[in-house]
């Protein structure tokens, strides 16, 4: 057996390797969320442009000897709108291009010393450390540009003439602005007003921000794996104001009290007062923050295995009531069929129906919610699987225990398993991004499972 599990896992780990997947689900997600986004945004761009031209807005207005100064005509340059440039710099030609091997979609206003460039990059994939070897290889393909500086709380290049600033707004995203000799001035100002698209980081783990204080950016969603696996979302700011929304899920979450015991051991909390928030019992708290001092945080549990944990720096501590009341709980997608944990069930053999029956499983870092389907003979279970962990192979051996495994491709996705358990049962288990889901029948089903996972649909994230 232990044989087998070991080729269980080093398969799993071969066949995500060939296909390039990277190690962070959750930030793949997302980034394919952004690039439907931004699809969404051109789109909406050329048929405006059709319709009425291009629109002149006024950015910024000047009165120079008694007259009004002309209008600078802005633009969405590859899902990042530019909120502040100097006037009287017309209309902005855009083009792509490609530094130091990165892609990229540069507006240009002016021209000569009078010159504003904006450039949005889009690497295809960035892993951990990623962001230090991108800037290194932007500032080799560029000799003038010398790192040094932190450009909207984050680390950057520039040059000696302080005319262009380049960094790693988030690990998808790169931003830099350069200047002609006339507007070095405002450099600093066009930097601080790009705002890129869905700067509260839209749904993360079925919660969104309504309300983000002035001055943060978002950072990315990410999985954390090491003792302990979460998710969460980041946003930062300039110094050390900083914010955080992590998902704890599993046994670690199952009530108020052990997500306290679990943020103690993972997250260095060294107090906690009982508090209910956003109408669930948690906690308020205090924890310290390694070189950014004390900081604050709101844990509360929404459901059994599924808690949240709120923390912001220092500097914000007068914005955080402010900021929880503003996090609401996101509207499901639809989904076909019937649905279990918003993954819906399109197709389902004759005579059986969905039964009252449902569970929910914690583990270690993820928990499971399992719809029944029966009709008093045969039963069909489909179990969605989310977490923190789940972009790493240990957990298999934990949700899979008892369970004979066969990896191989399932339905449409390249990489799965195929089950048997000691029923004879047999099943179908795969990842998608941020979910994972175990679909078993009964022995006298099995000739439907094809059809039942084919009828799986997985939202997109």
């Amino acid at each position: 057996m232990p044989n087998l599990e070991n080729e269980l896992r080093q398969a799993m780990i071969e066949e995500t390797t060939a296909l390039g997947a990277p190690p962070d689900l959750a930030h793949q997600a997302m980034r394919r969320a952004r690039q439907r986004r931004r699809s969404h945004l051109k789109a909406l761009a050329v048929a405006a442009a059709i319709v009425v031209g291009v629109v002149a807005v006024p950015v910024y207005l000047g009165v120079q000897a008694g007259s009004l100064a002309s209008p600078t005509r802005s633009a969405i340059v590859d899902g990042v709108q530019v909120g502040y440039l100097p006037p009287d710099l017309g209309t902005p030609e855009q083009e792509k291009v490609r530094d130091g091997g990165i892609p990229g979609t540069r507006a240009t206003w002016g021209s000569g010393d009078d010159e504003v460039l904006v450039t949005v990059y889009r690497p295809t994939s960035l892993g951990v450390g990623d962001s230090e070897r991108l800037l290194a290889r932007l500032k080799e393909s560029d000799g003038t540009l010398r790192g040094g500086v932190l450009v909207r709380g984050r680390p950057g290049l520039t040059t000696l003439a302080d005319d262009d600033l380049l960094w790693v707004e988030r690990p998808d995203l790169v931003l830099r602005v350069a200047v002609g000799t006339r507007h070095r001035s405002d450099l600093r100002a066009i930097a601080d007003g790009l705002e890129p698209e869905g700067r509260t980081g839209g749904v993360f783990e079925g919660l969104f921000l309504t309300y983000l204080p002035s001055g943060l950016y978002l950072d990315g969603p990410t999985s954390i794996g090491g003792s302990a696996s979460w998710t969460q979302m980041q946003w930062k700011g300039d110094s050390d104001t900083s914010m955080r929304l992590l998902t704890v899920r599993g046994v670690g979450a199952e009530d108020s009290r052990k997500l306290l015991a679990w943020a103690r051991a993972h997250q260095d909390l060294s107090a906690g007062t009982p508090q209910e928030v956003r109408g669930r019992p948690g906690y308020s708290a205090t924890l310290n923050t390694p070189g950014q001092g004390r900081a604050h945080a709101r844990l509360w549990v929404e459901k059994p295995g599924l808690g949240y944990i709120l923390v912001i720096s220092q500097t914000l501590a007068p914005e955080l009531d402010r900021i929880v009341n503003g996090i609401a709980p996101a509207e499901p997608s639809p989904a076909p069929g019937e649905s279990i944990d918003q993954v819906g069930v399109a197709y389902m053999p004759s005579g059986l129906r969905r039964t009252s029956l449902s569970s929910t499983r914690l583990g270690t870092d993820w928990s499971a919610t399992t719809g029944f389907w029966s009709d008093g003979k045969r039963e069909v279970k489909v179990a969605v699987v989310r977490g923190g962990v789940l972009h790493t192979s240990q957990w298999l051996n934990e949700f899979l225990r008892g369970e004979k495994r066969q990896p191989a491709p399932v339905g449409r996705e390249p990489v799965g398993i195929w089950t048997t358990d000691s029923d004879g049962r047999r099943g179908a288990f795969w990842v998608a991004p941020g979910v994972a889901v175990h679909v078993k029948v009964s022995p006298d089903l099995a000739g439907e499972l094809d059809k039942i996972v084919a009828g799986i649909h997985v939202p997109n994230p």
